[in-house]
Order: structure tokens, then sequence, then C-alpha cells
């Protein structure tokens, strides 16, 4: 029988009695999508730092990264930075991003606003830091996730075959990667080794799809092979949630679907979703030309703080 090796923060949470973590946990009665950002040409790139703020990307515009802060204003950023897809907070203090429209891997100095080419002739996605400086991209037309150390400058293949690997993201005790697929029906998860390398990949999560267009009734409809699942982020309870074309898919640590928060009426889609704001208690998500935000019961976590305990400890 194939034996199933779980991190400790998995097991954990089996442990615990794999508890119902409906959506009541997270959403707030009365609480909607509220407009933070619009008139830009594509948002993208979502995530935030220590003290709150949020940052994001318009990535087809000649603009370059803005900033939210905790009370809701919206202010450039970094104006130049163009043409990025993914970014994240390291824990040095930089920016690492993903330049989708000039194939590099770069980092930002957010101080001196000076972009280093880290890799050329790459096709990044999206990307995660953990504290240790391992950087893992999604090279989806390659179907491969990429490993780039940050100290040393060593960047190899971690792993190959997701069908379009997209959104990634870390569970909070970075034991754990797991990467959405846009073409596919799954979000794979991997054991992080010490040294860095991905092992044990498993299709932890299953996404929601759309029903096929059928002229028939049917009573077991057949399904789109994928929901286009692209960004993603956890918070502080291990709970995982993926940008999809049914909204945002919520899922609890054992990989089990919680449900799905839809997003506004009108919105062309969502290309990703993270947590900023006091707190970390905002949920916000990329819709094309417009960024939302919602206040929820739960708290976001920010992978450049390093390891966090799960579940949280109360203060």
């Amino acid at each position: 029988m194939k034996r199933i090796i779980l991190t400790s923060w998995i097991a954990l949470a089996g442990m615990l009695g794999a508890q119902d973590m409906p959506l009541s946990q997270v959403l707030i009665p009365g609480e909607d999508w509220r407009l933070a950002s619009f008139r830009h040409e594509f948002t993208d790139a979502p995530t935030a730092d220590a003290k709150g703020n949020f940052y994001f990307s318009d990535l087809r515009s000649e603009q370059g990264l803005y900033q939210i802060i905790p009370q809701g204003k919206v202010v450039l950023y970094l104006k130049g930075m163009t043409g990025i897809s993914g970014m994240k907070f390291g824990p040095d203090g930089k920016i690492y991003a993903c330049r989708a429209r000039t194939r590099e891997l770069v980092s930002i100095d957010p101080v001196a606003n000076k972009l280093t080419v880290l890799a050329k002739d790459v096709r990044p996605n999206d990307l995660v830091v953990t504290h240790k400086g391992y950087l893992y991209f999604t090279e989806t037309p390659k179907k491969q996730v990429t490993f780039y150390n940050t100290k040393t400058g060593k960047m190899k293949p971690a792993d190959v075959g997701i069908t379009a690997p997209n959104g990634i993201c870390l569970s909070p005790d970075q034991g754990t990667l797991v990467v959405s697929d846009f073409r596919g029906k799954h979000c794979w998860a991997f054991r992080i080794e010490p040294d860095g390398t991905l092992a044990h990949k498993q299709p932890y999560m299953t996404m929601r799809r759309k029903p096929k267009p059928s002229q028939e009734r049917t009573i077991l409809p057949e399904f789109q092979p994928s929901c286009r699942g692209d960004g993603m982020i956890t918070d502080a309870y291990g709970r995982y949630y993926v940008a999809t074309e049914l909204g945002v898919q919520y899922f609890d640590p054992t990989g089990r679907i919680s449900g799905v928060i839809p997003g506004p009426p009108g919105i062309k889609g969502i290309t990703s979703v993270a947590f900023g704001g006091l707190n970390m208690e905002y949920l916000y998500i990329t819709c094309f030309d417009k960024v939302y935000r919602m206040k929820t019961r739960t708290r976001g976590i920010v992978y450049q703080n390093g390891p966090q305990a799960y579940p949280p400890k109360k203060k």
C-alpha cells in the first residue's frame, strides 16, 4: 500500500478531529465586498507587509505598483515597476516579483526603488518566499514549479507535470507548498524538505467546477475540466483561499472544501486573493480593472515573519 506522508501541520489538523470550518467562521453578517481601487487596466500580484499595508500591480499599465494603507487610501507605491504578475516580500525586506512581460524573475529594493534581475528567459507567473529565502515560482507554459535560492542564486526545477501551475502559497508553518492548476481541478501539495526540495506530491484539494452546458437535464451532470484556479493565500488557521471563476473557494486544513465566496456582481473575474489591513483581517481580491476588500472574522499571515503556530495562540 502506498505510504502517504503528511506534514506535522496537516497531521495536527487531523488529530484535532478534522473539525468543520464553515464560512460562518470567516464571514461577518452584513459585511460585503467594498470597492478599494478602480480605473486600472489589469490588477494582480496582491500581497501585504507586516504593518497591514496592501500592495498590488497594475500589470498592463505603465504605472507600476500600488499601495493601500490600512485606512483604505490608495497611493502609487513604486512607479515604473511594470508587468508584475506575482510578488511577495522576502525576509530580507526586498520584494521578489515575477515580471511576466519581460520573462524575468526580479527583486526590488523598495527604499531605493531599484530593480535587480535575478533570472532571465523564465516564464514566471506567481511566487512565494519562505523565511529561509527559498523562492518558488510557477512557470505555467512549462508545467513547472521552479526553485530559486535568494541567498546563493541557485535555480533548478522543483516539480514538472501540473497541467498549468498558477497560484502558489505556504502553510502557516511553512512546511507545505500548495500550487493551483489553472487548467485542472486540483490544488497540489508538496512537503518542503530542509534543503528546499519538494517531496510527496499529492492532489490535495479538489476545486468545484461549473457543469458543462447540456440541453438535457441529468441527475449527475458532467463538469468542466477546470475552474481556472488562480492566485492563492492561507490564513492564520491554516485555511486555503483560491481565486477561481466561481469565486474564492475556501478549504479547511485537511483539504476539504468548506464553501465558495462569490465575487462582487458585474466583475470580469477574480485573478488573485490576499489578506491585508489592520490585524490582517481584510480579504482582498484583484478583479481585472478593480480591487475589492471585505472585513472577515479571520486574519491572514505574512510569510516573511517566518513559521507560525497552528492554530494561533489567543492573545
